[in-house]
């Protein structure tokens, strides 16, 4: 059965293939941007498009009149200040929220990050029932911000909240993690840090959007009022721990997804060097060395007006413990199933991009 839905942040690298996979499911799409923003992604997509802004209440109100589920995939992910990453995913959610329930939507899934929740420990993988770390990153606090809302908002008993938080993400139509992959292109690969290289998870786009489908459709939402202890109500387990079922009461209405394997920065530059058809040296580097060089692109991107792929926000958080993350929840409560190991991901990735020449 067709569903209305909307999709906020719809012109972007996950909005636009979000739009794309719940046009081709057939449910009734309605794709948000801004005025001024560029549609290149949406290009031969014929999902409705409706203009608004995450600080235009009326606006948003009026886009989402009529919807079943708003999957709230805007948000800012580089700044240069707390400031301005509060303002799009704290207070940009706050307001998504509250145009939701004044719309009469059923259900808001809100697309954070593994971020929001803190670096992992070194030998096991977060899952949605561990405590949260902040102060890693300003931009996980600001998406930890964005979850805080959305607690929240269920606690009014009067709107349904779920959260998705991806690790790296990369596919089609990314401009971050292909720095990465240009890197592997020259044959070097920057491994942050002198110790033990950090677990990392990561997940292909296609792979991530549907996982976030699968959460709208069938997850469970965040517990409401006198729900008992939840990791978003300050509560939550050790990082280490592993409980003997899945779907932990503490972690409820949050989901990881990923691509099921274990990897590092070094890993993943190797395989995107062999989907080139090339190979790379890893080359390890100190943390000093990390953050001068991102306070160096910080200065310039200050004088140009844009923040950079490294910032400073970013090194600090490439030098945390690991972001890896353990998605058997999703797979055992959703039949979440991803299509694209690392491998095949990259190798996909850099077919796209070379049509493209991106590269």
């Amino acid at each position: 059965m067709s569903t209305r839905v909307l999709v906020t942040g719809a012109s972007g690298f996950i909005g636009s293939h979000l739009v794309e996979a719940l046009h081709a499911r057939g449910q009734q799409v309605r794709a948000m941007v801004r005025k001024t923003s560029k549609l290149g992604h949406l290009e031969g997509c014929e999902a409705e498009r409706v203009h608004a802004s995450l600080d235009d209440l009326e606006a948003m109100t009026a886009a989402m009149a009529g919807a079943e589920i708003v999957y709230h995939v805007a948000g800012l992910t580089a700044a240069f200040s707390q400031a301005e990453f509060d303002r799009a995913n704290t207070e940009g959610t706050a307001l998504v929220f509250a145009a939701a329930r004044q719309a009469g939507v059923r259900r808001v899934v809100y697309v954070s990050s593994l971020m929001a929740a803190g670096p992992s420990h070194a030998d096991v993988a977060r899952r949605e029932h561990h405590a949260h770390r902040r102060g890693y990153t300003r931009y996980g606090d600001s998406k930890l911000g964005g979850e805080q809302v959305a607690w929240e908002q269920a606690q009014t008993g009067e709107i349904e909240a779920v959260i998705v938080r991806p690790p790296l993400v990369y596919g089609p139509r990314d401009t971050d993690v292909l720095q990465m992959i240009k890197s592997a292109k020259a044959g070097l690969i920057a491994q942050p840090g002198l110790g033990r290289p950090a677990w990392l998870s990561a997940i292909h786009a296609l792979d991530l959007v549907e996982g976030i489908i699968l959460a709208g459709e069938r997850g469970s939402a965040l517990p409401g009022p006198n729900s008992g202890e939840h990791v978003l109500s300050g509560h939550g387990a050790p990082h280490d721990h592993v409980p003997d079922e899945s779907d932990h009461p503490a972690g409820r209405g949050i989901y990881y997804f990923s691509d099921g394997g274990q990897h590092t920065v070094t890993t993943f530059g190797k395989a995107a060097a062999a989907a080139l058809g090339r190979r790379a040296m890893s080359m390890r580097f100190p943390g000093p060395a990390v953050l001068t060089v991102a306070a160096i692109n910080t200065f310039v991107g200050k004088l140009r007006g844009k923040a950079p792929a490294l910032s400073l926000d970013k090194a600090r958080g490439s030098l945390s413990p690991g972001w890896w993350c353990d998605d058997s929840k999703a797979v055992q409560e959703l039949g979440y199933r991803p299509r694209f190991p690392l491998t095949d991901g990259l190798e996909h990735t850099v077919k796209w991009l070379r049509d493209q020449r991106w590269l």
